[in-house]
This record gives structure tokens, C-alpha cells and sequence, in this order.
């Protein structure tokens, strides 16, 4: 029982809410935009799932070229600790990803390009000799185009078809993610430098990160109310505050405030146009909870206020 919960927290299902939230964004203002009352049950559901055995996938290989980083940051024990093999990983990584692959195929062609573009993404992300993760600004574009492009998109294209037009709208939604991005790389660039990883953090410092992370999160500000996408503005402006804070006072906990509440923020407004999703996330995060309690004799997720 212990192994199989293992595996099933080894996709990290915690840190895949902002993917849902971003491909639950796009498919609202994709029913928006067609002029009607969203249905998420039958749209949104099946591409929920797929996307979700993709991700998992994606981040479970993430994982497998993180492991030293992640053992110098303290953090993700399954593979760090070796409670889960590298060799099960790729075997798990390998099925989810092939799972959601074979279903789109044979249930939701339509599906395909979206799932393919987040499994190429990702093993470009992390598997050498490319890993986009290792190079900065690079790192920082790849989680834009990840989250605020691709997973927006293919929720919008469930109720709308994507053109060109559509793809302006992803601005602020990369912006976000861009700014989220660079604070979570400055609470890992301690342990990203003792192995050897360069990143965006990295590369700029903590303070030049933070600066970086402010002007993305003004940037989210400005092409949000151009291009009339409320979501990531309402977000952008509940983290600020802590945005400009990281910047005059740099340090991993200002900056793990900064994209705290800022994706919390961006969730919570998803969760009042599809309130289920509220009721999952709840479901999920006590599940979660108890599980390394139990597991590690941690309590996670937390929120650092």
C-alpha cells in the first residue's frame, strides 16, 4: 500500500494545480468567448485527465534530472531518498504519459497536439543534452510557453478554435507564470548552485531575479487590461505587494510568499466560476497532508504566512 501511494505522489499532483488552473482559464474564456454557459463536465473532464497523465509524467521525469538539486534543496524525498527507483520512475513516466497519448489517439484526436506539444516541452525541459532547464532566461520561457501558452490554449480550443488572435491572449498568462517562475527559482538556487545547475536565479541573483519578477508581474498588469484577460491581472495584483517587498528585501521567504499568493490568488478565481474544483482541491490537499505526515513527519503543503 505504502509502494502505491508512493508512486501515486511521485507526480507531485500538488504542484499540477496551476497546470489545471491554466487549461481551466483558457477553456472559460473560451466558453466565454463562443457567448455561453460553460460545461465542464462534458467538455473540460476528459481533457483534464489526459492533461493530467501527461503532466504527471513530465514532472516525474523533471524529477529524474533533479535529484541531486532536489537532495541539496531538502525537498521531493521519493526519488532523493530513494524510496522510489529511478528505473520505476521512467517505467511510471513512460505509461502515464503513454496512457494520455493512446486515449487521445483513439478517444479525442483533437487532443493531440496540445498533449504532444506538453510531452516534447517537457523532455526538452529536462533531459539532456538540451535541458532548457539549465540555461537561463531559456528556463524562464520554457514555463511561460508550458503553462501560459500551451496548457491555455488547449482549454481554449475545447470550446473555441485557436487563431493566431487567440494566441495575443496568452499574453499576460505568460507574464505570470514568468514572474511566478523566477521567485520559485530564487528558493531553489541554493541547492541549484551547489549542483552545478544554472538557472535563471541563478544567473541574475536573488535581487536581479526578484526585479526581473516584478517587471514580468507589471507586464502581466499592463497586456491583461489590453487585451481584456481578467484572470491574470486580478492574480498579478494580489501578489504585488510581495513583489515589490522581494525586491527591497530579498530572501527565499519573501519570494515563497510571492508565488504563493499570487497562484493562490489566480486558483481561487478559477474556483469561483467552477466551485467543484474547489471541492477537489480541498479533497486533495488534505489527502496530501496526511500523506506525508504520515510518510515524513512533514506538514505539506503549507503556506508560509
Amino acid at each position: 500500500m505504502i509502494r502505491l501511494l508512493d508512486w501515486f505522489f511521485l507526480s507531485r499532483p500538488i504542484v499540477l494545480i496551476p497546470s489545471w488552473a491554466f487549461l481551466f482559464a483558457g477553456y472559460l474564456r473560451g466558453a466565454a468567448k463562443a457567448g455561453r454557459e460553460p460545461d465542464p463536465w462534458s467538455e473540460l473532464f476528459p481533457a483534464f485527465i489526459l492533461f493530467t497523465f501527461v503532466l504527471s509524467g513530465v514532472y516525474i521525469v523533471n524529477q529524474i534530472f533533479d535529484v541531486d538539486s532536489d537532495r541539496e534543496n531538502g525537498k521531493l524525498f521519493l526519488l532523493a531518498k530513494g524510496h522510489v527507483s529511478i528505473p520505476a520512475a521512467w517505467i511510471i513516466a513512460a505509461v502515464l504519459s503513454g496512457a494520455a497519448l493512446l486515449g487521445a489517439i483513439v478517444w479525442h484526436p483533437v487532443y493531440l497536439p496540445w498533449l504532444g506539444a506538453s510531452v516534447l516541452l517537457g523532455a526538452l525541459y529536462s533531459i539532456h543534452p538540451i535541458r532548457l532547464k539549465g540555461k537561463p532566461v531559456v528556463d524562464l520561457l520554457a514555463n511561460a510557453v508550458g503553462y501560459g501558452g500551451i496548457a491555455f490554449l488547449f482549454g481554449y480550443s475545447l470550446t473555441m478554435p485557436v487563431t493566431a488572435g487567440v494566441a495575443i491572449q496568452t499574453l499576460p498568462y505568460m507574464f505570470i507564470v514568468a514572474a511566478v517562475f523566477l521567485h520559485t527559482a530564487i528558493v531553489d538556487r541554493p541547492g541549484d548552485e551547489k549542483a552545478g545547475l544554472r538557472t535563471s536565479a541563478t544567473f541574475l541573483g536573488d535581487r536581479g531575479a526578484s526585479i526581473a519578477a516584478l517587471l514580468m508581474l507589471l507586464a502581466t498588469l499592463i497586456s491583461g487590461q489590453l487585451v481584456d484577460e481578467p484572470y491574470p491581472s486580478v492574480a498579478a495584483l494580489c501578489g504585488i505587494v510581495f513583489f515589490l517587498w522581494a525586491v527591497i528585501v530579498p530572501s527565499r521567504k519573501v519570494s515563497t510568499l510571492s508565488f504563493q499568493w499570487c497562484s493562490l490568488a489566480f486558483v481561487f478565481l478559477i474556483i469561483i466560476s467552477i466551485p467543484p474544483f474547489g471541492l477537489f482541491l480541498l479533497a486533495l490537499v488534505i489527502i496530501t497532508r496526511m500523506y506525508y505526515k504520515l510518510r515524513f513527519k512533514l506538514t505539506y503543503p503549507n503556506l508560509d504566512f
